[in-house]
């Protein structure tokens, strides 16, 4: 794709312009052609240089850091047992679709687009490896589209970095093996802010098209996490079209803002009837955690990422990331402080605009510092600068991911709960799960035959159908689980702990049964899966 000088008012650089410390601002724009043709080490496809590279040499920097990304999401890739976001994918998107219409009315419906496309996925296996991959390959895919986007911003090196900070990302990273929708988010969101790019510099209606279809399919994916992303991505193209139309802008951002507002608001209302708790203040500060699993590398990354836009500064490429980096942070905030659901990593989608901003900033520093120590022109010196860059950035986030794939289990302990009921349950004992998730996330882990009449009874499954949100059958009416529980003298309580209060749901009505007339016997956690025994005076 062609950077054009009489569409953005500036001229075309030099390849030396785009090397570790070369000026990086509104001057230093060169093509594609020329960056990959004349750019050391660079070659265009099918064409050897004097130097010998060769075509895949040349396209290392994105290549290095998408085969990281392959090689690390396939490690231990089904390893960890579905936890409760993977189960409800599961039994949401893989009942009938009179069925999962029915609950998405009540529930979710934010990510109906999501749950369909898995609906189909499903039809072929319900098997864990298969419902994860679709989040495996977009991880690989996004991993690649911003390595490229950092190419086109800023050559070789940022494209390296800003690939291998998004491959080591724990955004990434996490999600890359779970049955949810944020790599296909990233993936589809950096496809759109690609699309944006080249349609201000050569504007054609099917491109036009495409990037207003990419943005549907980001924002359907899931609204919360898209949303703000593409519309800081579109926004900031109205703002600064290039040879595009802002008329035109205008109708390509169109339909995604629509479903966008039409999901939000929707699940807005479905959360009304259930709020969640408020989230303290302090967790505002929590974003880091979507870089690294401490601190410090996720600060040093957004102080560089400013350095970045600043280096960067009167291009519509910076425009573009600063707004894709800051307002997913912002409307997250925002929906914190509101009340909201808040979670850091619903502000995903901004992590490849911040990886390629840090990318700039952090060539912008080397380079200088080379300038100031008199090797600013000496290639190899460059090199080996760059590469320093992408060690440090793995000495920094690998030992986090790493530590993220060893890990046995993400969040919920599922088998841990179900070794626990076999091996710890008596006849006659009950057992009851709290939250819409938890007989499923267990159940499966069981041994067969565990639950039943004489041996671990399911005492409030009052029917043996997939109706219920539960995915087990029809629970006991609220008003009439103490009765049902009324027979069995120790009954096992089993739920997912709500994040927020650290108990079964404030507690819910299942646990307010299984107290009445019994005492705590023992409470074990498995990650955030807990199990607890209540028994009646003297059993």
């Amino acid at each position: 794709m062609t950077q054009r000088g009489e569409a953005t008012g500036t001229a075309e650089a030099s390849p030396r312009e785009v090397a570790v410390g070369a000026p990086m601002g509104h001057r230093a724009r060169m093509s594609t052609a020329a960056r990959t043709s004349e750019a050391p080490g660079a070659t265009t496809a099918g064409r050897t240089p004097a130097g010998g590279a060769t075509w895949t040499v040349a396209h290392l920097p994105v290549l290095v850091p998408t085969l990281l990304t392959a090689a690390l999401t396939a490690w231990r890739y089904d390893a960890k047992p579905l936890w409760r976001d993977e189960i409800y994918t599961l039994t949401t998107a893989g009942r009938p679709l009179g069925e999962m219409a029915g609950l998405l009315v009540d529930r979710d419906a934010g990510l109906s687009v999501y749950y369909l496309l898995v609906h189909g996925w499903l039809l072929v296996s319900h098997d864990t490896a298969w419902l994860r991959l679709p989040s495996a390959l977009a991880a690989v895919a996004a991993v690649a589209l911003a390595a490229a986007l950092g190419r086109r911003v800023g050559g070789d090196a940022v494209a390296l970095l800003a690939g291998t900070t998004v491959a080591l990302s724990q955004a990434l990273v996490t999600h890359a093996q779970e049955a949810r929708p944020y790599p296909l988010v990233l993936a589809t969101v950096t496809v759109v802010a690609l699309l944006a790019l080249r349609q201000a510099e050569d504007p054609r209606r099917g491109r036009g098209a495409v990037l207003g279809g990419a943005g549907v399919l980001a924002v359907g994916l899931h609204p919360l996490v898209a949303l703000p992303a593409v519309a800081a991505v579109l926004g900031a193209l109205w703002l600064r079209p290039g040879r595009a139309r802002r008329r035109d802008v205008t109708v390509i951002a169109l339909p995604a803002a629509v479903l966008g507002a039409s999901l939000v608001l929707v699940g807005s209302l479905q959360a009304a009837a259930d709020p969640p708790a408020r989230m303290p203040l302090w967790k505002l500060s929590t974003f880091w955690r979507l870089v690294a699993d401490v601190p410090a590398p996720g600060v040093v990354l957004g102080l560089l990422a400013v350095a970045g836009a600043l280096r960067l500064a009167r291009r519509r490429e910076t425009l573009v990331l600063v707004a894709w980096a800051v307002l997913p942070v912002a409307a997250v905030s925002v929906l914190g402080l509101l009340g909201g659901y808040f979670n850091y990593r619903y502000a995903t989608a901004a992590v490849p605009a911040l990886a390629v901003l840090a990318a700039a900033g952090a060539v912008a520093v080397t380079g200088a510092a080379l300038a100031r120590a008199g090797w600013g022109q000496r290639g190899r010196a460059r090199a080996i600068a760059v590469a320093a860059l992408a060690l440090v950035l793995v000495a920094a986030l690998g030992p986090g991911a790493i530590a993220d794939r060893r890990a046995a289990y993400y969040f919920d302990d599922g088998p841990g709960a179900a070794a626990q009921l076999a091996d710890q349950a008596l006849p006659g004992d009950a057992v009851v799960f709290v939250g819409s998730v938890s007989r499923p996330l267990v159940e499966r882990h069981l041994p067969a035959g565990e639950l039943g009449p004489g041996r671990l009874e399911d005492a409030l499954l009052d029917a043996g159908d997939d109706h219920a949100d539960t995915r087990g059958g029809d629970d006991v009416p609220a008003a009439q689980r103490r009765r049902a529980l009324a027979g069995h003298p120790r009954v096992w309580v089993v739920g997912t702990m709500a994040v927020a209060t650290d108990d079964l749901y404030r507690p819910s009505p299942t646990a307010r049964a299984a107290a009445a007339g019994r005492a705590m016997v023992s409470r074990t956690d498995h990650g955030h899966v807990r199990v607890e025994l209540w028994a009646a005076p003297g059993r």
